[in-house]
């Protein structure tokens, strides 16, 4: 196993934000019209589809840590 875990960490959406969500190799377009503690709600700007999403969305920013638990 290696030593140093990859660090993710919740996104701090805003309303108003535009986000491109990669899925299957392909980019999404979505607006984020509404957020709260538990939940996200993007509306695409093209078709009007809204989509309600738990905030389990992580954001990856390219750093690597020592787990808590590693052996020294």
């Amino acid at each position: 196993m290696s030593d140093k875990a990859t660090v993710f960490e919740p996104y701090p959406f805003k309303i108003g934000e535009r986000i491109l969500r990669r899925r299957k190799g392909k980019l999404e377009d979505w607006d984020v019209i509404a957020v709260d503690d538990i939940e996200i709600t993007v509306k695409c700007p093209f078709h009007g589809m809204e989509l309600t999403w738990k905030r389990g969305s992580f954001w990856y920013g390219g750093e690597t840590a020592i787990p808590a638990n590693s052996e020294d």
